[in-house]
């Protein structure tokens, strides 16, 4: 148990992220696949009787770190007061995507989904659409997007929307995306998804994802606070619900048809894809389009193992 306290804090190191003793809890990392859950009392009792994780570990203003990173207290605090900004400029995006057809939900994800987010990054958003209406859906909301000049776009990203992760509702088991058989970046990714506009399919998405659970036994879902989410409006509902019939039969099919040969056309001609049969940082299918060139789970997993590695033996 102490490694796993251990680990997890190390885990949340990486993004210069202190813990307080109920993230420790609700994150605890168990590296052996595992369906016990931990008592919050039992986390605490360790953590302040453990000599072992005593020479490790350093506490202030509430929160749990590693020896000698005292500074990143005050850099999780920072990010939290900037991601306020971040939060309103992807609630000013969603609240025109509510309108539009075939979405069945917009999550904050990685550094965004935590609150835990520079200055100068963008904001990153998971989509999942209806079942064939994938190319649909993506031509939509980057045409709303871009619109309302929200889209990250060449070197325009400070405060931009990164629209490059979709997934269809019949296609929400990522186990087979995995790098390995213990992706610790991807089950924390599930895990810090914020659901910032629900049509009912994030309860779906993780009933379809809870082999996390192996690994974070404790963990629970996000509900999400009301002045962070988006809710429907009666005039939203009325215009999804609309436009949803209208393209549900023959003539959205022929539509999803059309745009999807013209997107697999202009991603076929992108130099930069590392599109592969065995390559899940790029994925262009009929179900997902995932555009992660820069997919950075394999250089977390190593940094992670090395940095435990290393704490463990001092």
């Amino acid at each position: 148990m102490e490694k796993s306290i251990l680990s997890t804090i190390c885990y949340f190191d990486m993004f210069d992220y202190p813990l307080t003793l109920l993230e420790i809890w609700q994150w605890l990392f168990i590296d052996q696949p595992s369906n016990q859950v931990v008592s919050l009392s039992a986390i605490r009792q360790i953590l302040e009787s453990s000599r072992y994780l005593s020479e490790k570990l350093s506490f202030q203003n509430g929160f749990y770190f590693l020896k000698n990173r005292d500074a990143i207290v005050l850099t999780r605090l920072k990010r939290y007061a900037l991601a306020g900004d971040k939060n309103k400029i992807a609630q000013k995006g969603v609240r025109l995507l509510k309108f539009l057809p075939f979405i069945r939900l917009i999550g904050l994800c990685n550094n965004s989904g935590n609150n835990n987010i520079r200055a100068d990054s963008d904001i990153d958003l998971f989509i999942i659409t209806a079942k064939n209406r994938l190319f649909t859906a993506r031509f939509l909301i980057t045409l709303a997007i871009s619109f309302r000049r929200l889209r990250r776009h060449g070197r325009k990203v400070t405060d931009r929307l990164c629209l490059s992760f979709y997934v269809a509702e019949d296609d929400l088991d990522f186990s087979k995306i995995k790098i390995m058989a213990d992706d610790i970046y991807l089950t924390y990714w599930i895990a810090n998804l914020f659901p910032l506009y629900d049509r009912q399919a994030y309860a779906r998405f993780l009933a379809q994802n809870d082999w996390i659970k192996n690994y974070l036994p404790n963990y629970l879902p996000k509900t999400g606070s009301f002045w962070r989410r988006i809710d429907d409006s009666w005039l939203s509902l009325l215009s999804f619900k609309v436009s949803e019939h209208f393209l549900s039969g023959w003539l959205g099919d022929q539509l999803e048809k059309f745009l999807k040969t013209i997107q697999l056309f202009k991603m076929s001609k992108n130099n930069k894809s590392l599109a592969q049969a065995s390559d899940s940082r790029v994925i262009i299918s009929e179900t997902m389009l995932k555009f992660h060139e820069n997919d950075r789970r394999l250089f977390y997993q190593k940094n992670f193992l090395d940095k435990l590695k290393g704490i463990i033996s001092q």
